[in-house]
């Protein structure tokens, strides 16, 4: 599994970019390998996301994509920062245990 966190100002107002999560979400849904997605609202005013994915080369192949190219574009982002990071352990998995 790997994290995918994404964080970002943006130049848009925050209606605005509460309005973008909700129209693009359905967009997400359909894309393989993305295990969820959760939008951000930072208490510093900057916007972001955790895509959690099943392996590195679902993550790649979504970057490689129009719908993660058009992220900049679409929330009109002034300046991001991106992090990626392998999960070494999970607390608690489908049934509550380490795993």
């Amino acid at each position: 599994m790997v994290i995918h966190i994404v964080r970002f100002r943006s130049a848009l107002s925050d209606e605005r970019i509460r309005e973008l999560f909700h129209v693009r979400a359905p967009e997400y849904l359909a894309i393989p390998g993305l295990l969820q997605k959760y939008y951000l609202r930072f208490r510093s005013g900057e916007y972001g996301g955790i895509y959690v994915w099943d392996s590195a080369v679902s993550m790649e192949r979504f970057m490689g994509g129009e719908l993660a190219r058009s992220i900049c574009h679409v929330y009109r982002v002034e300046e991001s920062v991106r992090d990626v990071a392998d999960v070494v352990l999970v607390l608690r998995g489908e049934q509550g245990a380490l795993r």
